[in-house]
């Protein structure tokens, strides 16, 4: 029976679906059709005789998990294999377990917007500005510790209030504060999913049994991407039978600025000496070409594993790189690009995605898209629940489940006016505490306040009362509910009778999330539940709303990129301080350089036929217009792989200052075109020598510089062979830097010593080949 889920497979991938027990770990190189391979082991898992509910698979979208388990289903109809994100895994867990933790099984789950509400009363509790102590800088140190498992009291004992910086010492004061109000909230933010089930499992051998046997095959897709909290979730539950299969790449593990670990699968085999490894190689996606300039790029990285970029697709046209004079000849030059493919490949404006490093790169994209009429989605899925009048109402649900919740009662509390001012809602939270009620409670406690009006008295009592009836009709339907909502609260009745855009667009937005309660309700049949929908949109992301077939080009930054595909893909502004960004070389770190190349290699390797990469000579951001210098990753590009040899010395010449971190010649520019300078991906001429960079790159404009710097005396290329007057002879085995703070790494051959120079100042001879 199982045959027939794996005998269309490719031997590899054969293996690892009929792989069931020990430990497995799947090296999965873009489009190699990984998850195939893990739903058609699930399959035959199943024909095996195991049973559905001891098999847990997870991954990290909600778009992810839902196209496993449809592949699942069409597979085994009927099965109920649990496929989830790690988010909802571990509030389904809290929810039955999470009184161990201090939090009631209704808890909310709040967005960024209510933890930062959180923060602003926490610093202004503890006398901190929030306008001299962002809330955004705050909440990310907090991120960042619950990432790396320290409670406010490991964090306390590791940063001891006589060591460290400033803001180490103002989140010692507010991270356990912060802790205090979530909790008097019944309140959880997306970390504290993570931390919280960490914990637990951590410190309940009893749990940690009974999951262990409950889930004695857990799969986890996208391995490369977790954080120290998810593998400690991870490793507790599969410790007792240890059937754990991971599918990853670690050449695509590009979210380590918020927490992820890379080093959770390069160690994988360390930390399960028993494990199977199975190298997924062969891709189905795109062309040769494409595979050949992605892998030119990232065999430059040290922290990967070994595996070959294999197709048996065509050669395909060459990757083209595209050079315009600034963002706007690029917004139009692309544009004009887009309708070609569409006269003359066949696409459909669907097929086409455009990438981007930084969001603020798109807007003259968006601007020019719109004016030359060519359809385009922006992946902000999230973007439609950060709008006020539907975080209204999902307070007002939210508030209906879970009554301790202090941020959604602040929000709607004089939504719509109601009379209740903040001098009310002051007086009315120090009562609640010094009683230590909730403030729903201390709402309808209202003639019990002093001080307080008795217009606001009313009011209080008036929505208590009002809640506490929404209260007595949520169980049924969550559609027949939000509308109940709408019609009692009049919250629409401002926008009602208005004919303008506005108006419309709110009404049109309530509409919206009724019929996105209505969708849920119809999914979730006999289990539909208030909880149930919260959680849902509580943990939407930004690629959930993302259409495949919208019949408009996509565009979105290179993160959001991550696992989709598209027949055709423009990365733009690749440059140097735009990727890599300027944040990843200030401080010479390796590993951020690292992160930024993957980065690029997975928005390369989303395309299928046609691949483009753009940059400017001078861009603009944020008011600013700078001249750009090419990214370095661009030289690593130009290699004996890959073949270009069709255009005139001139062309060549051109391209290989700009590879080599040269700015335009500005006095050779003729006038701008919306016709791009195309240099189709190529070997280098054997006469191309490097020239140091001698203009501020792109990223002054992201930090704010805008000097110019001196040109300097002589570059150095990758593994160009050089001379140093007391460590002898070496190779150059990195370049960083720009301007006068070139630097350049050399292993020098006589010993094991590497040595990092400022250019201007190495006393570095090259040597002749």
């Amino acid at each position: 029976m199982s045959a027939t889920f794996t005998d269309d497979l490719t031997p590899p991938q054969r293996a690892a679906a009929e792989h069931i027990h020990g430990p497995l770990l799947i090296l999965a190189g873009p489009g190699s059709g990984k998850t195939r391979v893990v739903t058609r082991r699930i399959a035959n898992m199943l024909a095996h005789g195991i049973s559905q509910r001891q098999i847990l698979a997870i991954t990290f979208t909600n778009k992810a998990a839902g196209e496993m388990a449809e592949r699942v289903q069409s597979l085994v109809p009927g099965t109920k294999v649990w496929i989830s994100t790690f988010h909802r895994f571990c509030a389904r867990l809290l929810r039955q377990y999470g009184e161990a933790v201090g939090l009631q099984s209704n808890f909310s789950i709040l967005d960024t917007g209510d933890q930062k509400q959180g923060i602003r009363r926490v610093l202004s509790d503890l006398d901190f500005d929030p306008l001299h102590y962002s809330p955004d800088k705050v909440l990310w140190r907090i991120s960042t510790a619950k990432n790396d498992l320290l409670t406010p009291e490991r964090y306390q004992e590791r940063f001891d209030s006589s060591v460290g910086d400033h803001w180490q010492a103002v989140v010692r004061r507010v991270y356990p504060a912060y802790q205090k109000w979530l909790l008097e909230s019944n309140a959880v933010d997306f970390d504290d999913l993570l931390l919280h089930t960490a914990n637990l499992l951590a410190e309940n051998p009893e749990l940690r049994e009974t999951l262990g046997d409950r889930y004695r095959y857990i799969l986890v897709d996208e391995y490369q991407d977790t954080n120290i909290a998810q593998y400690q979730i991870v490793a507790a539950m599969a410790q007792r039978h240890r059937n754990l299969c991971v599918t990853g790449d670690p050449d695509q593990s590009i979210y380590g600025w918020r927490g992820a670990r890379i080093e959770n699968i390069l160690r994988f085999e360390r930390d399960f000496p028993e494990t199977k490894t199975i190298r997924l190689e062969q891709n189905f996606r795109s062309t040769q070409a494409i595979l050949e300039s992605a892998d030119a790029l990232i065999v430059n990285n040290t922290q990967r594993k070994h595996k070959s970029l294999l197709t048996d697709n065509t050669a395909g046209e060459p990757v083209q790189l595209l050079r315009f004079e600034d963002s706007q000849h690029e917004a139009e030059g692309i544009s004009k690009q887009i309708r070609q493919l569409l006269a003359e490949d066949g696409l459909n404006w669907s097929d086409v995605a455009i990438f981007y490093r930084v969001n603020s790169l798109s807007r003259q994209l968006e601007t020019t898209l719109m004016r030359q009429r060519i359809p385009f989605q922006v992946a902000a899925g999230v973007a439609f629940y950060d709008r006020v009048e539907i975080r209204d109402l999902l307070a007002y649900l939210r508030l209906i489940d879970n009554p301790a919740d202090q941020a959604a009662f602040l929000r709607i509390v004089n939504k719509p006016l109601r009379g209740l001012g903040k001098t009310s809602q002051d007086r009315l939270v120090a009562w609640a505490g010094q009683q230590g009620v909730t403030l729903l409670e201390a709402a309808a406690r209202a003639d019990k306040i002093s001080k307080l009006s008795k217009k606001a008295v009313l009011g209080f009592k008036a929505f208590a009362g009002m809640l506490e009836r929404f209260s007595l009709a949520s169980s049924g339907s969550v559609a027949d509910l939000l509308t109940h909502v709408v019609d009692k609260t009049r919250y629409t009745a401002a926008w009602q009778g208005i004919e303008n855009e506005q108006a419309y667009e709110h009404l049109a937005n309530v509409d919206e999330l009724v019929n996105a309660a209505r969708q849920y309700d119809e999914i979730a049949g006999s289990e539909v539940s208030l909880q149930g929908f919260l959680e849902q949109t509580a943990l939407v992301s930004d690629t959930d709303k993302i259409q495949d077939d919208a019949g408009r080009v996509t565009l979105m930054t290179l993160h959001a990129a991550k696992g989709l595909e598209f027949p055709a893909v423009f990365v733009i502004g690749v440059e140097d301080g735009l990727i890599p960004h300027e944040r990843s070389k200030r401080d010479g770190n390796r590993k951020e350089v690292e992160e930024e190349r993957r980065l690029l290699f997975v928005g390369m390797t989303r395309a299928k036929q046609r691949l483009f990469l753009t940059e400017t000579r001078v861009r603009s951001l944020h008011g600013k217009t700078m001249p750009t210098i090419a990214s370095p990753f661009l030289t690593e590009l130009i290699c004996e792989k890959v073949d270009c040899g069709t255009f005139g010395g001139d062309t060549l010449a051109a391209w290989s200052r700009v590879m080599q971190g040269v700015p335009f010649d500005e006095d050779s520019q003729e006038e701008p075109d919306d016709e791009p300078q195309i240099i189709e991906s190529s070997s280098p001429p054997a006469s191309a020598q490097p020239v140091a960079p001698a203009l501020t790159t792109g990223a002054a404009l992201l930090t704010g510089a805008g000097a110019t710097a001196p040109r300097l005396p002589l570059g150095f290329a990758m593994g160009q062979q050089v001379r140093h007057p007391r460590y002898g002879r070496g190779t150059v085995i990195e370049i960083g830097g720009f301007g006068p703070r070139r630097t350049v790494t050399v292993a020098f051959a006589d010993s094991d010593r590497k040595e990092t120079f400022v250019v201007s100042k190495a006393p570095l001879q090259p040597v002749g080949n």
